[in-house]
C-alpha cells in the first residue's frame, strides 16, 4: 500500500511540475498588415530602417552600401531590388531569411520588413 501511495505521491507531483512548466509562448504573434491605404516612403520608412539596423555593416566598404544618399541607387537596380516584385528581390528574400538572412543574427522586426515589402509591391519609389 505505501508503494501504490508513494507511486501515486510521485504522479501527483509530476503532473503539477508538467502543468506548471507548459510552454506558454507557444504561438506565433502575427503582425496585422499594413492598411491598404498605406503607401510607404523610401525617405521616411525605409532609409531610417537601412541606417539603424544594416549601414553598420553596408557602409560603403560591403555592397550594396545603404547609406543615405547612396542605399537607393545602390539597390534599385533590378537585382536587390525589382519593383513590384518581392520574389525577385534579393534583398527581400534576405530579410525573411531565403538565403543569407540579413541582418545577421539580428533580424528585422516584421513590422520592418512589412515596411520594406510594401515599398517593393507598390513600386519601389525613391520618395
Amino acid at each position: 500500500m505505501k508503494k501504490i501511495l508513494n507511486l501515486t505521491g510521485k504522479l501527483a507531483v509530476l503532473m503539477l511540475m508538467l502543468s506548471l512548466t507548459g510552454c506558454y509562448y507557444d504561438e506565433v504573434i502575427e503582425v496585422a498588415p499594413l492598411p491598404p491605404e498605406f503607401e510607404a516612403s523610401f525617405v521616411n520608412d525605409i532609409q531610417p530602417i537601412f541606417m539603424a539596423k544594416c549601414a553598420s555593416c553596408h557602409g560603403g566598404s560591403l555592397t550594396p552600401d545603404l547609406r543615405e544618399g547612396n542605399s537607393y541607387d545602390a539597390i534599385v537596380n533590378g537585382v536587390f531590388i525589382v519593383p513590384n516584385d518581392i520574389d525577385a528581390s534579393v534583398l527581400y528574400q534576405r530579410l525573411i531569411g531565403n538565403g543569407s538572412i540579413m541582418p545577421p543574427g539580428n533580424p528585422l522586426a516584421t513590422t520592418d520588413i512589412n515596411l520594406v515589402k510594401s515599398w517593393i509591391e507598390d513600386g519601389a519609389l525613391n520618395n
